[in-house]
């Protein structure tokens, strides 16, 4: 039988199941930078959504891939004698973290709370995304502060973009 075959005979992730995954191995990703080798400023705040796994266990992160319905999955080799290849599946585009990522998060909440703050700033740093505060000089800088902060490089005291449910 093939591992396709196999693949498609396996259960399908659940809720729960999903949300241990990412809380022990996963992670909500935010870089903020500015290209100034362009004759116009080019301001740019990428979000990424990933979890990455030992090669040898990352055939989970296939079915990640088909529970979300989104993302790539790519093999990163490490060449240093410890360490071993790794599998990385990431979801980089903003409307699958818009409609996929987030609201399944939203209503299956992360456990830890680590976790659950890196989400929750996540979500904040979308929003300010979203609202396009990011082209201001003023809020390119929040949000290099936001980014900073979500990586655990400055005090994590902030305050959220107030919700616009």
């Amino acid at each position: 039988m093939s591992a396709g075959n196999q693949q498609e005979r396996l259960p399908k992730l659940t809720p729960d199941y999903v949300v241990g995954i990412i809380d022990g191995e996963g992670y909500f990703s935010v870089s903020v930078s500015q290209d100034l080798s362009k004759t116009y400023k080019s301001l740019r705040v990428r979000l990424v959504f990933g979890v990455k796994l030992k090669e040898s266990d990352g055939q989970i992160l296939y079915r990640l891939k088909r529970f979300f319905a989104c993302g790539t999955i790519s093999k990163k080799v490490d060449e240093r004698p410890t360490f071993s290849d790794c599998l990385e599946y990431q979801v980089r585009h903003y409307e699958d973290i818009k409609t996929k990522v987030i609201p399944f998060f939203q209503k299956h909440p992360l456990l830890f709370e680590s976790k659950r703050q890196a989400f929750e700033r996540f979500v904040d740093i979308a929003k300010r995304f979203e609202a396009q505060t990011h082209l201001t000089d003023k809020g390119f800088e929040e949000m290099k502060e936001l980014a900073k902060a979500m990586h655990g490089r400055i005090p994590r005291d902030y305050t959220p973009i107030p919700s616009t449910k």
